[in-house]
């Protein structure tokens, strides 16, 4: 009795192992064969047939934006662009600050996009090493050419330059972040031709040594910088549209600015708006008229030039204010 029983266990625990293999195996391929999805509505199908989704490669930065080794240096200073030809006027405005009270070797220069700046969300603005003290004020470490604690610390630390005085000069430089600016902007991204002639192949340069030559990415840069000056205009002139009634007012805006900074030159006599020595009004005002004086800007049209670069070459000592300018900076 036990010998039979035995046998049997152990053939039927035999038979029971090899039946669990192909069991096993034909369970796996049941539900490998028979795996049903959710189906997707007939709408969203259609969507996706006629606009495919399309993964494009990794991007990397345009090869300007290079991160140099920590040094020495008192500070880094981020701007749009560090080439003489630059057309930021911002940029160049401070950039041209720093070459003019002699302290430009002091820092650390890079360009970088307007996403880069803290809190501001804007370039150029410098990031000291330390914080200044200033008048027994620790001033802070990040600081943007048109605040009033950036002019504190340039008189702290160069002193050869003329001083800005911020009360009662904060009004010309209103009609230079303004009235010149939106007319600058008006001119250099609202302009079809201009836009297209000066701004694009200049982001496009930007990209032509980076994997991203190709894609897309520049192109949707160029529509969003589009749309900041739209709304930047929008803004500043309070309308929901620019039309061009509003077009001619922003350029007679600017030209009484330029009537403005035109007349103290020739009211005080001297080579400067700052006096004998170009000081930080010289250089905001150059911000905007070298790259427009050097730009071939043209009109709607494309027969001739716009209209705010006829206005700065019609005011030669303005022409003659950049000249000198433009002449020291490039000597220094």
């Amino acid at each position: 009795m036990v010998g039979p029983t035995n046998t049997s266990d152990t053939s039927g625990s035999k038979f029971a192992s090899d039946q669990t293999k192909p069991q096993s195996s034909g369970t796996s391929e049941h539900s490998s064969s028979n795996v049903t999805y959710m189906k997707v509505p007939r709408l969203i199908k259609t969507l996706f047939d006629k606009f495919p989704l399309v993964k494009y490669t990794d991007a990397s930065l345009p090869s300007a934006c290079i991160f140099p080794a920590p040094s020495e240096k008192i500070g880094t200073v981020f701007v749009e662009a560090t080439t003489d030809d630059s057309i930021y006027p911002q940029s160049i405005r401070l950039l041209t600050i720093l070459k003019l009270s002699g302290i430009f070797d002091k820092f650390t220069t890079i360009p970088s996009s307007s996403h880069a700046a803290p809190k501001s969300g804007t370039v150029p603005y410098i990031f000291l090493a330390s914080r200044p003290k200033v008048k027994a004020d620790l001033l802070p470490r990040t600081l943007y050419p048109e605040s009033k604690a950036f002019y504190l610390w340039l008189a702290s630390i160069a002193p050869t330059l003329p001083e800005f005085d911020y009360v009662g000069q904060s009004p010309l430089l209103s009609l230079i972040d303004v009235r010149l600016r939106d007319a600058w902007v008006l001119t250099l991204y609202l302009y079809p031709l201009n836009y297209k002639s000066i701004f694009i192949p200049r982001l496009s340069q930007a990209y032509c040594q980076s994997d991203t030559s190709t894609s897309i990415l520049p192109q949707i840069i160029a529509y969003t910088t589009l749309h900041d000056a739209q709304q930047l205009l929008r803004r500043s002139t309070g309308v929901p549209r620019i039309t061009e009634t509003i077009q001619k007012s922003i350029i007679a805006n600017a030209e009484e600015a330029l009537d403005a900074f035109a007349n103290l030159l020739v009211d005080s006599g001297k080579p400067y708006l700052d006096g004998d020595e170009p000081g930080a009004l010289d250089a905001s005002v150059y911000g905007y008229l070298d790259p427009i004086l050097r730009l071939d800007i043209k009109d709607m049209i494309g027969d001739g030039q716009a209209e705010l670069k006829t206005m700065v070459i019609a005011r030669k000592v303005l022409v003659e204010l950049v000249e000198r300018i433009r002449d020291r900076v490039c000597n220094l």
